[in-house]
Order: structure tokens, then sequence, then C-alpha cells
């Protein structure tokens, strides 16, 4: 008899650590699979099980597709089914251009889809993303080298928020971004006036800071140029320090440590 409860209690102990070893079986092998690179994005894989062409043709497959064969990099490939997407949708072309500027670095074609996409309201500046089209093609032409009709474009997309909600209302990087131009015009009161409206909306910007301390470079007014970096070092590690990972304020104007380092030490005052 106690043989026999011996037995029952043994028994349950057994099924769990069958279960255990079923489980870490299951885990080992999921590991081992995900050891290799994805050479697809995480909705990819799924759909080439079942053959991309028996998708419904709709701008969003179409897209997804699009940017599968850009994860394979497969770019030409790519940029048909990008087309594709715009053709079946001109809606599509925002997302497209953007796609374009940022992911191509084709301006050109960029500023040719930011270009279909406002046809499509003309009397409203419409938006990609998070920013209005003016914007971006203020971005995509201050890229080919034309800061004066970047100036253009980005003032089209600040100048009427600003003059009808206020300063305050503007996205800050917008401000930096014109700023940016202004200092490859040689517009440096200009640049620092839009960058005291940004640092008035985030005031903790080491992106903010680094293009003032630029400008005030461009007037020989060294020590507040100094200043400026210095505000902007301190900026850039307190933000790091906040964040993980390569962090960026702005993806469109980066700035890098080293780069603020090397000028502030151009700068120190000589014994």
């Amino acid at each position: 008899m106690i043989r026999l409860s011996f037995f029952h209690f043994l028994l349950p102990i057994s099924v769990f650590a069958q279960d255990s070893e079923r489980i870490l079986k299951s885990c080992a092998s999921m590991l081992a699979a995900n050891r290799s690179t994805q050479t697809r994005f995480f909705f990819g894989e799924k759909r080439e099980k079942v053959r991309s062409d028996t998708l419904l043709a709709n701008a969003e497959n179409f897209r997804h597709r699009a940017f599968n064969y850009v994860w394979s990099k497969e770019y030409e490939q790519a940029a048909i089914w990008l087309e594709k997407t715009t053709t079946l949708s001109p809606k599509e072309h925002g997302i497209v251009g953007e796609f374009y500027l940022v992911q191509f670095r084709d301006y050109p074609r960029a500023l040719t889809h930011f270009n279909a996409y406002d046809a499509l309201t003309p009397n409203f500046d419409d938006i990609v993303g998070y920013n209005p089209v003016s914007y971006m093609r203020g971005l995509t032409y201050r890229s080919m080298g034309d800061h004066e009709k970047a100036i253009e474009q980005f003032s089209m997309a600040i100048d009427p928020l600003a003059a009808k909600h206020g300063a305050e209302w503007v996205n800050y990087r917008h401000f930096v971004s014109r700023a940016v131009s202004y200092i490859a015009t040689k517009q440096p009161e200009k640049a620092l006036a839009d960058l005291d409206k940004a640092a008035k909306n985030f005031n903790r910007s080491a992106l903010v800071q680094y293009h003032r301390g630029r400008a005030f470079l461009l007037l020989n007014r060294t020590a507040e140029a100094r200043t400026a970096f210095q505000d902007a070092s301190f900026f850039f590690k307190a933000l790091r320090a906040e964040r993980t990972g390569e962090y960026q304020e702005d993806d469109f104007n980066p700035v890098y440590e080293p780069e603020i380092d090397e000028v502030i030490s151009q700068l120190k005052p000589k014994p």
C-alpha cells in the first residue's frame, strides 16, 4: 500500500518533468531557427508560403511587397512595385516619395512623387506621415543642394501655421531645417531667428544649440558660438543618458557627438 501511494506521488512529478523537457526542446529549436539572419520582413515569410502572386491587388499589398524586396536588397524590383502602388492608389505618392527620399536617396524621383501627391489637394498642404508635403519637398531640394528652393518650401510649411496659431505650434525640427538652409546660404541672422523659436519649443535640444553655434561662427561671435556648442554637448549627453541606442533628435538633421567635441576643441581659448 505504501509502495502504491509512493508511485502515485511520483507520477505527477514525472509528467511535469516530461512537459518541462518538451518545452525546453521547443525553446531550443526556436532559438536555433532564429540564429540565421531573417531575409524578409516578419510578414513576408508567411506570404512567401502562400505565394505573393495570390495576394489581392491592392495598394497595401503592393507596398508591403515592395518593402519586402527592399529587405532582401532587390532594389529594382522594389522600385517597380512602389510605382505599381501609386498607379493603383495615387494617395500612395506621399509614402512612396518619402521612401525614395529616405531609403533610396533618389531625390528627383522623390520630388516627382511629392509633387504628384500635392497635386491631389492643390489648395491644401497635405501631410506625409507627420510632416506637410511642402516640408518634405524642402528636405528633398536641400538634399539636392538647392537651398533657395528648400527655404521656399520650408516657409510654406512653417509660416501659415505660425501665422494662424503661433510659432509654438510649429515643430521645432522644421525651424531647424530652415535654419540649416539659411546657414548654407550665408544668412545667419535669419537662421538664429528660427533657432530661437525652435529653442522655445524644445529648450533641451542639442540639435538647436549645435546650429546656433554654426550661425554665431558665421557672424564671428566666437564666444557665443563656443557657449552654444558646449550647450549642445551637454544636451547631447543628457539625452543619450535618457535613451538607449544611437539616438538622433532628427534623422533628417543628424548631429554626432564627435563633431561637437571637435568644434569645441578648435574654439578653446589659446593660452
